[in-house]
């Protein structure tokens, strides 16, 4: 309905435009049953390098990109340019001015190099950064990498209602009666092209959050019908309250083969564990949950429990407390004489509540399954911590699957043999505080030392997904690459596993909304260079891959630290009857990683930019063409450069592993070219004809072979309206 309204806002007699309003209303408000979402107006995207001519549609580059004219006429410097819907004739300056292309019409991409780094000369293997819309470089993959991809992970919008993405040039917000169906027609417009992508055996992972994940599931049970559709519950903070509830979590979507086998993931079993956890529960109050708001006695002297006091809830029904739950004071002064007393306090300094009711705490430390030791915590006034035992642990010492080593010494606690997690296929619920968004966090800011990004992913986290999907010569996408944390868990994997995995990221080169007012009324626009300079693609995601490949911050100094996440645990002394404390590494293998030696790697940076078919066609632009050519041929090696004027008959470059007949009346030359170079992969001949196309690949049939231009043009021209 959302398209027909702003088609029918084109009529121009304003008494058909209401009537016809009126009748579309009547409709709207019929009953509808499944996923039905509106099929918005075609997304545009403006194509800064091409040339505006007469008949192109274009917008405002200081405007919105779907606010469209149509050029009419073209003098000297500035152009005539009639509006669509209003019909209004405005005359412009050219260099105000893009061209703009809208969703469905033919586009014919190259990728213009950025910057590149080498760290690893020996290696021929090269990951990829391309800062563009998703969309159009998914056009692009598509035609390089039709059905050979094993491994998609992407992090789209959450749709959270706070102007966290855009569609068409506009930020959306909860304001929006069509968010939630703007946000299903942009993300199926990529799925469906994602869809073409996997290889047979590949898998897709999608991070979502409360706010799309049940349209998010339906969706990808209608593109991916003959697949697999899984969600995954990921425990990513403390907690965000939001409406009366505490969100603690987000969600993994698993799109998998029918006959889907997981690899090992690092934190799915044998990892140790203590037993005991903390009794604190800090993401809920006194205020709604009084009865286990109260004070725990320890004796002074043998640091045993000895009673509760009163809970507010108590407090309340006996009238010893009249007040506001808010205001009501945890006193420490109230202990009995000789005891001390322990309120439910976070290591924080937030008041908080128990995990247990006190007399299911009294019954649990009879049973020798609390436990109680020294606070370290500066920031409350507890002189004691108290842990317990959860109801999982509980059933497996009463299954006899965890050991009783004995007591604490005057203690009726248990001490319990080592407790390891149990391993199995990929978990429905991961609970790893490793994977909280703040460990990711603190690691983008060791490189730029400011928060840049919100809540960018752990690299923890992405690593564990791309090891239980992929094989060690993988190629994996991310067309939702944000600071690029997917491009430095691929090297990660690599250097642990020594894997040849290959990355390919897309990120656009979007700003914040507040920085993207900031520089509008400075008057800058979109593509002028200080707009381009601080955004994602340019300010976070390539200085980050950048950096973390050479091990260095981004002023050049070492990099602290290791790529490691850590836990503290209790482990049993048996020699001394007691727990100890321990330092205990989520991965083994990432905490020996230390940031500062940088990874062995190559990457390349690259703009998608567009060309005009034309020019194509008479061949005026290969030079553009040969990163597309270069990736096509799996990116081996660095990305070829042609540095002379005239074009030369032929290129053959056996350290890219692919050749190219320019001139097809050097054939002969060519082919002989090819024997002396068996290693060459991939074959590009440049010709118009069909036959002779196919008389000149007839020797190469174990070799990937491509007819230029016309492969290409077919593809863009063809693979259009989807």
């Amino acid at each position: 309905m959302a398209l027909l309204q702003d088609l029918i806002k084109q009529v121009d007699d304003p008494e058909l435009r209401e009537r016809i309003l009126m009748e579309v209303n009547k409709l709207n408000k019929q009953k509808k049953f499944g996923l039905v979402f509106e099929e918005h107006l075609p997304e545009c995207t403006p194509l800064y390098d091409v040339r505006i001519k007469r008949g192109s549609k274009v917008a405002l580059k200081a405007g919105k990109v779907d606010d469209i004219y149509l050029v009419r006429s073209i003098a000297g410097a500035n152009a005539i340019c009639e509006h669509r819907q209003s019909h209004e004739v405005k005359e412009f300056l050219l260099d105000d001015l893009v061209a703009i292309a809208e969703f469905g019409e033919p586009i014919y991409p190259y990728l213009k190099p950025i910057d590149s780094i080498c760290n690893a000369p020996d290696s021929d293997l090269w990951h990829t950064l391309i800062e563009a819309d998703n969309y159009h470089a998914l056009q692009l993959l598509e035609y390089l990498y039709a059905e050979k991809v094993d491994c998609i992970y992407i992090d789209p919008p959450y749709n959270t209602g706070e102007s966290d993405w855009k569609y068409n040039d506009n930020f959306i917000d909860s304001s929006d009666a069509y968010m939630h169906s703007k946000w299903l027609s942009f993300m199926k417009k990529r799925l469906d092209l994602a869809k073409k992508l996997l290889s047979p055996k590949g898998t897709i992972v999608i991070s979502i959050g409360y706010q799309e994940i049940n349209r998010l599931m339906i969706l990808c049970e209608e593109i991916f019908s003959d697949r697999n559709t899984t969600c995954v519950t990921v425990q990513t903070s403390g907690g965000k309250p939001n409406g009366g509830f505490t969100f603690m979590h987000e969600y993994l979507v698993f799109i998998t083969e029918k006959q889907f086998q997981a690899k090992k993931m690092s934190f799915t079993g044998g990892v140790l564990r203590s037993p005991y956890e903390g009794l604190t529960l800090s993401t809920f109050y006194k205020t709604n949950r009084p009865n286990q708001a109260y004070p725990i006695f320890i004796d002074a002297k043998t640091h045993n429990i000895v009673g509760v006091g009163k809970s507010l809830q108590e407090r309340i029904t006996d009238g010893s407390y009249t007040g506001d739950k808010q205001e009501f004071k945890y006193d420490y002064d109230e202990a009995p004489e000789g005891t001390i007393a322990v309120w439910p306090v976070s290591s924080k300094g937030k008041e908080c509540v128990w995990r247990l009711i006190p007399e299911r705490l009294m019954h649990d430390w009879k049973k020798g399954f609390i436990k109680v030791t020294q606070n370290k915590s500066s920031k409350n006034r507890n002189h004691y911590s108290i842990q317990y035992l959860p109801e999982g642990v509980i059933k497996k010492i009463e299954s006899d699957q965890l050991i009783i080593v004995g007591h604490e010494k005057d203690s009726p606690t248990l001490i319990l043999g080592k407790n390891a997690t149990v391993g199995g296929e990929i978990p429905t619920i991961w609970l790893e505080k490793s994977f909280f968004t703040v460990k990711g966090s603190s690691v983008l800011k060791r490189i730029f030392s400011d928060n840049r990004f919100p809540y960018p992913k752990p690299v923890s986290f992405i690593k564990e997904i791309i090891q239980g999907i992929s094989s060690e010569n993988s190629v994996i996408v991310d067309f939702f690459a944000g600071t690029g944390t997917t491009l430095i868990a691929t090297l990660l994997l690599n250097a642990e596993d020594g894997g040849k995995r290959r990355c390919i990221c897309v990120t656009n080169n979007e700003l914040s909304k507040g920085a993207e007012s900031r520089l509008k009324k400075q008057g800058c626009n979109p593509n002028d260079s200080e707009w381009n300079n601080l955004g994602i693609a340019r300010h976070v995601t390539w200085p980050r891959t950048v950096c973390s490949i050479k091990g260095v911050d981004i002023n050049g100094d070492p990099l602290k630290g290791t790529y490691g996440t850590f836990h503290e645990a209790y482990v049993p002394d048996e020699k001394k009857g007691i727990y100890k404390k321990v330092k205990i590494a989520d991965d083994e293998e990432l905490a020996k990683m230390n940031m500062s030696d940088g990874f062995k790697a190559n990457a390349a940076f690259f703009k998608l930019g567009f060309l005009d078919k034309n020019a194509v066609a008479l061949g005026r632009q290969f030079r553009e063409l040969l990163p597309v050519l270069w990736m096509k041929a799996d990116c081996i090696g660095p990305c070829p450069e042609l540095n002379i004027e005239d074009l030369p008959e032929m290129l053959v470059l056996p350290e890219n592993q692919f050749a190219v007949l320019i001139n097809e009346a050097y054939y002969a030359e060519f082919d002989d070219e090819m024997q002396k170079h068996p290693e060459i992969r991939t074959i590009y001949i440049i010709t118009d004809s069909e036959q002779a196309y196919r008389e000149m690949i007839r020797p190469y049939e174990e070799k990937a072979c491509y007819q230029l231009y016309r492969d290409y043009l077919d593809n863009f021209r063809i693979n259009t309206g989807r």
